[in-house]
């Protein structure tokens, strides 16, 4: 055994080649993408202060919250139970509000919907299993996605439908979500309760399985969100997306500010390179800065759909979001904000999002949103114990039916196991 594993462990070099490599071409390419980075950045700072995108925020804190203390806000989150139960999945989901008066002193925790089990349609092959075992997982994850989507919707929905008195209302996350990943013909529609549950509005109207898919029911809630008498913000951390960039080139490309070369040429860097929004207006703004909010469509760049799907009629009745930027401090990133009405007087908004940023220096991220997200999270515990159960109910039930499908299906379920370094063979035990 010494005289095999010894020529592998004398040539084997992997190690040492690789951090050669790292050491004299990663320079190479850190200064060709900032050098590439830069060049982008000119050219759309060149393009913001042509059309005066760039706004100066002030931000005095004692001055700033004698005016606002007064203020009835509420944050919005929702949390998803991240046991990986096929038949059901998700098994439970909560969204909740974190609703706060400064000079009242006082603040609210609502659990403004809570659903438990079949929040889509078991009707619909649920119970299959895809035999591509990747898509099978991507469809799990679109299924949690959408389902925490929906639901914190619902929780909007729910504010604007009571008519609270509100300033403002804050959604930890975009005001409306990209759509390509449930337009795949396997993402089933949500079960008539759950729709009940998430359109209170609809009056327990019986609607057929094509009316209960995400995209017709979010599309919904969207129409009655953008009805609001109180401005309604998604707040994003970290923008992964180009969408203000692009649609900036596309707009100053239809006025002829730039040529159809230049702006085929920037689009094919930023496309190239994954530039972000983030990347650029990390260098392009300073703190306490913003950008004026810019109308964009969504789920479309320029004319074209995102992806082609069945669903694109439905698609392309989703409204318009106006989009927007605050850099807080400058040692951390922007964040977006996003709404669905243009805001009538945003300098005010943006000085609010800007202060309660301030709040985690840290952070630079509202800081209710911070609060609501741990609120409505599940628990890992509240997860296994659920877990648990329905294993457990589901391999009974396969027992008593003596239906082999539905017996290898529970089999596979409680076969799986997690594959983590902590919990594989101690060196010298392994065959």
């Amino acid at each position: 055994m010494k005289d095999f594993y010894t020529p592998i462990k004398n040539n084997s070099n992997l190690f040492i080649n690789f951090m050669n490599k790292a050491i004299t071409a990663s320079p190479q390419v850190q200064d060709n993408f900032l050098k590439v980075t830069n060049n982008v950045a000119q050219t759309i700072y060149k393009l913001l202060k042509h059309g005066n995108h760039i706004v100066n925020l002030e931000y005095i804190p004692n001055d700033f919250w004698i005016k606002n203390k007064s203020k009835t806000v509420a944050f919005v989150d929702g949390g998803v139970d991240k046991a990986s139960i096929i038949s059901t999945a998700p098994l439970s989901i909560r969204a909740g509000s974190y609703i706060v008066n400064k000079s009242k002193q006082k603040e609210l925790f609502e659990e403004n919907m809570i659903f438990l089990g079949d929040l889509y349609d078991p009707n619909n092959e649920l119970y299959e299993f895809l035999e591509d075992a990747n898509e099978e997982e991507a469809l799990l994850s679109r299924k949690k996605d959408g389902a925490r989507i929906i639901f914190e919707a619902a929780t909007l929905v729910k504010h604007v439908l009571m008519k609270q008195s509100l300033d403002y209302c804050f959604l930890h996350g975009p005001i409306q979500a990209i759509l390509t990943p449930f337009t795949h013909a396997s993402f089933p529609p949500f079960c008539q309760f759950a729709v009940e549950n998430i359109l209170p509005f609809n009056n327990n109207r019986k609607l057929n399985k094509d009316q209960r898919h995400f995209i017709n029911i979010y599309l919904e809630c969207i129409k009655f969100i953008k009805k609001s008498k109180f401005p309604i913000w998604g707040v994003v951390e970290t923008a992964v997306s180009a969408s203000y960039i692009k649609n900036i080139l596309f707009i100053y490309k239809n006025k002829g500010i730039i040529s159809q070369k230049d702006y085929s040429q920037t689009i094919s860097v930023i496309n190239k390179y994954r530039i972000t929004d983030t990347n650029l207006f990390e260098i392009i703004l300073k703190k306490n800065q913003g950008l004026k909010p810019l109308e964009i469509q969504k789920q479309f760049y320029g004319y074209k759909l995102i992806q082609k799907s069945i669903w694109d009629d439905v698609v392309e009745q989703y409204p318009n979001i106006f989009m927007g930027y605050i850099k807080v401090t400058d040692n951390q990133c922007p964040i977006r904000i996003e709404t669905l009405n243009h805001p009538e007087n945003f300098i005010k908004d943006y000085h609010y999002i800007l202060a309660v940023s301030k709040l985690l220096p840290s952070y630079s991220f509202p800081i209710g949103l911070d609060v609501v997200d741990k609120f409505a999270k599940i628990p890992n515990w509240l997860s296994k114990a659920s877990r648990n159960y329905h294993t457990s109910y589901l391999l009974k039930k396969a027992i008593a039916k003596r239906d082999k499908n539905t017996i290898s299906l529970a089999v596979k379920i409680l076969s799986k196991k997690n594959r983590g370094w902590s919990n594989r063979p101690a060196r010298g035990l392994r065959r």
